[in-house]
C-alpha cells in the first residue's frame, strides 16, 4: 500500500520513476580532434543497456547543428551493443568552441525515442 502511494504522489508530482528495461542512451566517449584547415573529427561512443542507439545530435559551437539517423540498423541487433559515430566538420574560423552531443535510442516508429543526458567537448581549433 505503501509503494503505491508513492507512486501515486510521484506521479502527481510529475516526476515518474524510471521503468525497469527502460533505460536511456548513455554516451561512453566523446573526443575532439582537430585537424588540418580548421576542422576537427568528432568521434562518439554510446549504449542504451535495453535498446539500440539510433541517432546522434551535435551542436558545433558556431551556430551549426548535425543530425544523424541509424534507422536502418535491423532492431533484431542485440540492445546493449555499444554504437560508434564518426563525424567530420570545418569551422569558418579558428578559435575555441564547445561541442555539445547527445545520442538518441528507439524511435524508427519502433520504441519511444528517448535521448541521452548532453556531453560538452572543448576544441580548439587553428
Amino acid at each position: 500500500m505503501r509503494v503505491a502511494m508513492a507512486l501515486a504522489l510521484l506521479l502527481s508530482a510529475g516526476t515518474a520513476p524510471a521503468l525497469a528495461g527502460d533505460a536511456k542512451p548513455r554516451i561512453l566517449a566523446a573526443e575532439a580532434h582537430p585537424g588540418s584547415e580548421q576542422s576537427v573529427t568528432l568521434k562518439v561512443s554510446a549504449r542504451d543497456r535495453d535498446g539500440i542507439v539510433r541517432g546522434i545530435d551535435i551542436d558545433w559551437g558556431d551556430g551549426a547543428a548535425q543530425g544523424m539517423s541509424r534507422c536502418e540498423i535491423p532492431m533484431r541487433r542485440d540492445a546493449g551493443r555499444t554504437e560508434r559515430f564518426r563525424l567530420g566538420y570545418a569551422y569558418a574560423a579558428p578559435g575555441d568552441y564547445q561541442i555539445t552531443v547527445k545520442v538518441n535510442s528507439g524511435g524508427c516508429g519502433k520504441r519511444r525515442q528517448q535521448h541521452s543526458a548532453p556531453r560538452t567537448v572543448a576544441v580548439r581549433i587553428g
